[in-house]
């Protein structure tokens, strides 16, 4: 077991050795750096290591290799500049042995853009559209009952006016119960994957001086995929701080390390209390972030049939900086999600 965990280790971290050089701006796709799962959004985004329901599909694959249960799962989050962001996420667990998969499917999506030019500022009268999507696949299986790793593929494409790129990118993961207390370690790779870029060509207005005033057309360049190694923990505030909460309460310490490859080191770290397994208060931050800073959410848990399936609804906040609307209630950085486990 040891050896095997170890042998995914060095192919877990060696790709980012070679990768991890800090290129802020270069790369593509930056939707898929949003965070989406929102319990883990509410703990400081510091979920790598705690995920194991449907939200594991957004924070490392492996963690659906613990799932017992079906899940649907919807997410709604707020963006600044009118963007929004839907996700739906489907987990099925076939047995222990043969593993869990998982599919999702994500839309960022926002009001349609009035084209506008030097000599006219207002607008010439045009409409632009511009979207994201992402479709994943993901699998994981349980190695052991402490071990488990997941892999997800998953197509993205992004659209603005007429031009169009799209690519595959990968995650691979792990997720490792310790035997200290209830320590639980989780790495994962995001977004590994070829360079994209748009397809067709634009005219470069910037070469007209040398060219007789005459825009010169050029091919799009390509750029890499925004790929991000991090690695976290997570254990039960209980047995690790050594404190007596009682039987209604329980709670959730986690942190988690972020080394992406367009831009420099990040920590998060949360805290999670739940009353009665029906209520949950959340709260963490973000360090090291341009924008980004303290992070709250709560979760409501509803058991119901016989079979002890679960409705949970659970809301995030999250800190934007100077990037927030405050214009209005609703254009604030809220996330939304709600699942059924049955």
């Amino acid at each position: 077991m040891k050896k095997h965990f170890a042998h995914i280790l060095v192919l877990l971290i060696l790709p980012m050795t070679v990768l991890g050089i800090e290129r802020v701006g270069t790369t593509s796709f930056q939707f898929l750096k949003i965070p989406v799962g929102v319990r883990g959004i509410g703990m400081g985004n510091a979920f790598v290591a705690g995920a194991v329901d449907a939200s594991a599909v957004y924070w490392n694959p492996a963690g659906l290799g613990w799932a017992s249960k079906k899940e649907v799962m919807l997410t709604h989050i707020n963006m600044p500049a009118d963007i929004n962001y839907d996700n739906v996420a489907l987990v099925l667990p076939i047995s222990t042995s043969l593993g869990s998969f998982g599919l999702n499917i994500g839309v960022l999506h926002m009001d349609d853009l009035i084209v506008r030019t030097p000599s006219r500022p207002e607008g010439t009268g045009e409409l632009i559209t511009a979207s994201d999507i992402a479709v994943g696949l993901s699998y994981s299986r349980q190695v052991s009952n402490r071990f488990t790793f997941g892999v997800q593929a998953r197509y993205i494409r992004e659209e603005l006016a007429n031009f169009v790129s799209s690519g595959v990118s990968f995650d691979a993961g792990l997720q490792y119960q310790t035997d200290f207390r209830s320590l639980r370690l989780g790495m994962v790779i995001q977004n590994f994957g070829a360079d994209t870029k748009f397809d067709g060509g634009f005219l470069d207005y910037r070469t007209a001086s040398t060219t007789g005033g005459q825009p010169r057309r050029q091919d799009f360049d390509s750029a890499p995929l925004p790929i991000t190694f991090k690695t976290g923990v997570m254990a039960d505030l209980e047995s690790m701080v050594g404190v007596d909460l009682g039987e209604s309460l329980k709670g959730n310490l986690a942190a988690q390390f972020e080394h992406p490859a367009d831009n420099k080191e990040r920590l998060n770290g949360g805290l999670e209390l739940t009353f009665s397994e029906r209520f949950s208060l959340r709260g963490g931050y973000n360090y090291n972030y341009d924008t980004d800073g303290f992070t709250l959410g709560f979760g409501v848990n509803v058991p119901f049939s016989a079979e002890k399936n679960l409705l949970r609804v659970d809301y995030a906040y999250a800190d934007l900086g100077n990037l927030t609307d405050t214009s209005s209630f609703m254009n604030q950085p809220h996330r939304f999600s709600l699942s059924f486990q049955f």
